[in-house]
């Protein structure tokens, strides 16, 4: 293969991300903790190359706040008065509300609108959606009821927050995340397979259509040989394929960067 000088720009790119150009907003300079900056650093370089990628850190570490300051680095790096185009974030519905706080805390300055409620409350939702709207909230089992209304729309950044329920690439959630049109895509999950391989290939099939084969070939490739005879071959090359798309810290990894526990009882 040839490789030319942009190529090998891009490698390096990839390889050096905590040494990348892009700066953490200032307005969470001072939120996010050093392995969140550099999570910030890593969505900001696949985002850069039009890659995407899954923020598969442990349960607890921040995947919502370094997701939001991507969000507000490419609210702030907009231009003037152009409208600036719209993000869709996709979650289970116990956690749309959740989402809408963790905005309203730590990005005052963009609009977000859930798109929650009933079928009526909905469409009064989609029916007054402001221009200057820069988030759209929504859960997985409305996305699939609502598809209608997002067949005319196209996104800055398409989020899906805990991605396995999209593991069965057959299920409707999975078709209707799939047909969204967005520049970039990001999958947040703690568990990017739970039970078998092929859920991997479902969230990359998401992410980046074609990345990983059809899913026939990646069975045969990968699936298959890995499961039933535990080739170690097939397990190196699949790691080094996925490898600059998957970002994983455990708490073990930042434990010194951890505050000391918390605990607030909340009622509901």
């Amino acid at each position: 293969f040839y490789r030319d000088q942009l190529f090998k720009a891009v490698v390096r790119g990839m390889k050096a991300v905590e040494d990348s150009d892009f700066a953490v907003p200032p307005s969470l300079q001072t939120v996010l903790r050093g392995y969140q900056k550099l999570g910030f650093k890593w969505l900001r370089t696949l985002d850069s190359y039009g890659f995407g990628g899954i923020l598969a850190d442990d349960m607890g570490l921040g995947k919502t706040v370094q997701m939001i300051a991507l969000f507000v680095d490419e609210y702030l790096s907009g231009r003037g008065d152009t409208p600036r185009e719209r993000s869709l974030i996709v979650c289970p519905a116990s956690l749309v509300y959740n989402w809408e706080n963790e905005f309203q805390k730590f990005a005052p300055m963009l609009k977000v609108q859930v798109l929650a409620g009933t079928a009526a409350e909905r469409e009064a939702a989609f029916a007054s959606l402001k221009e200057d709207c820069q988030v759209l909230i929504t859960s997985y089992d409305l996305l699939k009821r609502d598809m209608a209304h997002y067949e005319s729309m196209s996104f800055r950044f398409q989020v899906i927050d805990e991605a396995q329920y999209i593991k069965n690439a057959a299920t409707q959630s999975a078709r209707a995340v799939k047909a969204i049109r967005a520049r970039t895509r990001f999958a947040l999950t703690g568990t990017p397979i739970e039970n078998r391989l092929g859920e991997l290939w479902s969230i990359f099939d998401y992410l980046m259509p074609g990345f990983l084969f059809s899913y026939a070939r990646f069975k045969k490739i990968y699936e298959s040989p890995i499961v039933r005879e535990g080739d170690g071959e097939a397990v190196s090359n699949l790691k080094r394929l996925i490898g600059p798309f998957v970002l994983r810290r455990v708490k073990q990894d930042v434990l010194k960067e951890l505050p000391e526990k918390l605990e607030t009882a909340v009622y509901s």
